[in-house]
């Protein structure tokens, strides 16, 4: 009985190391390519399974500015799986061109043709990004707080948002697609949105043209915009 096991694991041992590479799929992508992520691999058609430096290339995988994860499995006898994850965009950046940034805050791409449709981030100066880039990606991650208490909040609904500028003097600003302009500063984004809520439901109809100053301590001040 002891042999005919020791010949069982002897013969399985040797399936696997006779395991060789003849399908490689690719899932999870969407703005990369099947192709982009399969050169990367450069996983080949008759390589061993077993021989296979995963770590590597997931390394390799990542790469690819729209990736953000990977994992990678063999599955006996031929096929390798590569699934990825890819970053969601969240805003766009304007810094020598747009670029856009994750839900994490990582800017990991420029931004090139369709898929745009973004807020924009603007305000933040080249000499900002390139000599001080810790207070910058403050900045950024602070737009991205913004972003998500404009989303949860019932005052706007993010398709009106154009723009999220950020001033060293005056802090942030939201500019909306019919040219608003809602001066937030350096407070709360999160009460700053309650008290946009409070100022619509006593009559603010922001389907026009205002410009609204709520940078200021106890009180917002509305003035319509002609034009």
């Amino acid at each position: 009985m002891g042999l005919l096991v020791l010949l069982g694991v002897g013969l399985f041992a040797q399936y696997l190391m006779d395991a060789r590479v003849s399908k490689v799929e690719v899932e999870g992508y969407e703005r990369a390519s099947e192709v982009s992520i399969r050169h990367l691999a450069d996983i080949r058609e008759g390589e061993r399974l077993l021989s296979l430096e995963l770590d590597h290339v997931v390394a390799s995988v990542k790469q690819h500015p729209w990736v953000a994860e990977v994992s990678i499995e063999r599955d006996f006898p031929d096929t390798v799986r590569v699934r990825v994850e890819e970053h969601k965009p969240a805003l766009l950046l304007a810094d020598r061109g747009l670029y856009f940034v994750s839900e994490q805050g990582e800017v990991f791409v420029r931004a090139r043709g369709a898929g745009i449709d973004f807020p924009l981030l603007t305000g933040l100066s080249a000499t900002l990004i390139d000599g001080q880039p810790m207070v910058a990606q403050r900045i950024i991650d602070d737009a991205l707080n913004v972003l998500a208490s404009v989303k949860v909040s019932s005052a706007l609904d993010t398709v009106e948002l154009s723009e999220i500028r950020f001033d060293e003097q005056l802090g942030f600003s939201l500019y909306l697609r019919n040219h608003s302009q809602i001066h937030l500063g350096f407070r709360s984004p999160k009460d700053q949105m309650a008290r946009l809520e409070q100022m619509i439901r006593k009559g603010l109809d922001l389907g026009t043209r205002h410009e609204v100053d709520m940078d200021i301590a106890n009180m917002a001040i509305a003035t319509p915009l002609s034009g």
